[in-house]
């Protein structure tokens, strides 16, 4: 229970305020030329070994368990890039060596402010610490290569940096599931045969722009260092796409957690554009929503990282409750019964938790429900009172837990490769549970149980997604309506009664920063989204059965 404690002392004015305007899509730039001769003038390091490293990279085996495949990257881009990718003004936040022991505090920080990065662990380090990288991938970000023990890699042969590079990858693949499609060579150092390897595996090779040296504080915390890391970070302003290096080695860099508010604050000041190393702008955490007999009911992540609550009761909204907890993702809700809300979590120990809190709000408290997950959860109640729960765990593939009266079933595997955003679960009317899920295409797939237990398989029901999905059944329980991102917009599509046939894609438009949360209100729909202003803002059909008449977003009070 450590990893969700119970109700945090978080005011309410940390949860963030979700979208004012609505932005379209994102216009390409021209790439930058890189700086003469393709090196960088300011290298990195040397750092002493035992700096770097948080186990003898020798004596650490590879896991077994790795997934067979992952999500394809694109064709790498040719030699060394060094600037942000993106139109108008973007900075790119990179992070080497980790995990350590400030990544959850680097972590917490990116998520408060809602703004991208990019993280370059060293694989015997991720071998250490999983669980930080599993927080990684939960919470959205890119992760890169940066080899497996931080050798130089142009002293090696051919043969030695392929290992490098590709015990690194095996490494992550069989944490998360994710391969590797950006490669930073430690110190920036490389040849030709780094870059050849390299794009053989489709991975671009990504040095910096801008260097904080930021390692030479060590653990220190004297204030001395922090301003000489802003002062380091702050002068990319004078660049239109500058790659910020920094660090969180095994040990932790305290001068980097500290620095790196300022840092945000100093680039979004000056009209800089967040973007990971893919030129992503970030993805805020899916809200959640259910109705239950008191209202409609909202919940969040704060920007602390606890779970929030709010319900609209008639045309009032009530203020914001701190359900408390430390989450990665999420959250996801659905209505236990009548006059209660039932919500799962992925904690900071990359397990399931859920609450139940019934209308006058008397908690449960956070249960452990086990399971290592890569993305928030979804849950759904159905008609006969079972409880489901489906997840995208550390394999890759999709698993179900359910409740059946006071007690939960085993983890059952589902199978499927998913991209890691989160899938969902809907249970129509007459008992067809449904599972929805984004594959490693990034289309939309469905699995379908029967009344009597018997599954479909995964099926490709098509779209191009880039963020978790939402189930819900329509509001007359005979059909499930799916709720996806694609780009900066909302989409909705209707199923048949078995799932097996889906209307076209609807666009709701929007400026959508997280994925979609969609829930049945008496005859009507309530979609949810976090806007790329990080407000809330919510849609209705005010058609339930056909996923019809909306009325387009409207900010939340």
């Amino acid at each position: 229970m450590s990893a969700l404690p119970g109700r945090l002392a978080v005011v309410v004015g940390a949860v963030p305020v979700l979208v004012a305007a609505f932005l379209g899509p994102a216009q390409a730039a021209p790439s930058p030329t890189p700086p003469p001769g393709g090196r960088l003038s300011l290298p990195e390091g040397p750092w002493p070994p035992g700096e770097i490293l948080a186990a003898d990279p020798a004596s650490v085996a590879i896991s077994a368990t790795a997934a067979a495949a992952t999500t394809p990257c694109p064709a790498a881009t040719a030699g060394v890039q060094h600037y942000a990718p993106g139109g108008g003004k973007t900075v790119a936040l990179t992070f080497d060596d980790g995990p350590g022991v400030t990544t959850q505090a680097i972590l917490n920080i990116l998520q408060r402010y809602g703004v991208a990065a990019t993280f370059f662990n060293l694989g015997v380090n991720a071998s250490v610490r999983p669980t930080l990288v599993r927080s990684e991938v939960a919470a959205g970000y890119l992760m890169g290569n940066h080899t497996w023990s931080h050798p130089r890699m142009p002293t090696l042969s051919s043969t030695g940096q392929a290992a490098e590079m590709d015990r690194a990858t095996a490494e992550q693949n069989s944490l998360v599931a994710v391969g590797s499609c950006v490669f930073r060579p430690p110190y920036g150092e490389y040849d030709s045969t780094t870059l050849s390897l390299a794009q053989q595996r489709r991975m671009t090779v990504w040095n910096w722009s801008v260097d904080t040296e930021d390692w030479k504080a060590g653990t220190s915390t004297d204030p001395s260092w922090v301003e000489r890391i802003v002062s380091l970070a702050v002068a990319g302003g004078s660049q239109a796409h500058p790659v910020v290096l920094m660090h969180n080695p095994p040990a932790g860099i305290p001068a980097t957690v500290t620095a790196l508010p300022r840092i945000i604050d100093y680039y979004r000041s000056h009209g800089y554009q967040f973007v990971d190393l893919f030129g992503r702008t970030g993805r805020a955490s899916t809200p959640a929503a259910a109705t239950t007999s008191s209202g409609l009911h909202a919940l969040v992540r704060s920007s602390a990282g606890s779970v929030y609550e709010r319900t609209l009761s008639g045309s009032t909204w009530s203020g914001w409750t701190n359900l408390g907890g430390q989450v990665t993702n999420g959250p996801a809700a659905t209505a236990f019964n009548a006059t209660t809300t039932a919500v799962v979590a992925t904690g900071i120990d990359n397990a399931i938790h859920q609450m139940t809190v019934t209308d006058s709000g008397t908690s449960s408290g956070w249960a452990f429900l086990g399971g290592t997950a890569t993305t928030r959860p979804g849950v759904a109640m159905g008609p006969d009172g079972v409880e489901s729960v489906v997840v995208r765990r550390s394999n890759g593939q999709a698993y179900l837990r359910q409740r059946v009266g006071a007690g939960w079933t085993g983890w059952q595997a589902l199978g499927g490769l998913l991209d890691p955003v989160a899938p969902s679960v809907a249970v129509t009317g007459s008992g067809v549970l449904m599972v929805g899920c984004v594959g490693t295409n990034h289309a939309f797939y469905i699995n379908v149980r029967s009344p009597a237990g018997a599954w479909w398989g995964w099926h490709r029901i098509g779209g191009s997604v880039d963020s978790d999905v939402s189930l819900s059944r329509t509001a007359d329980g005979s059909r499930v309506v799916a709720a996806v991102r694609g780009g900066p917009y909302a989409y909705v599509s209707v199923s048949n009664a078995d799932g097996s046939q889906w209307s076209s894609w609807a666009n709701l438009g929007g400026g959508l920063a997280s994925g979609p949360a969609v829930t049945v209100n008496g005859s009507a729909l309530e979609l949810f989204v976090v806007g790329t202003n990080n407000r809330l803002y919510r849609n209705t059909a005010s058609n339930g059965i056909q996923a019809t008449g909306w009325t387009g977003w409207r900010a939340l009070p």
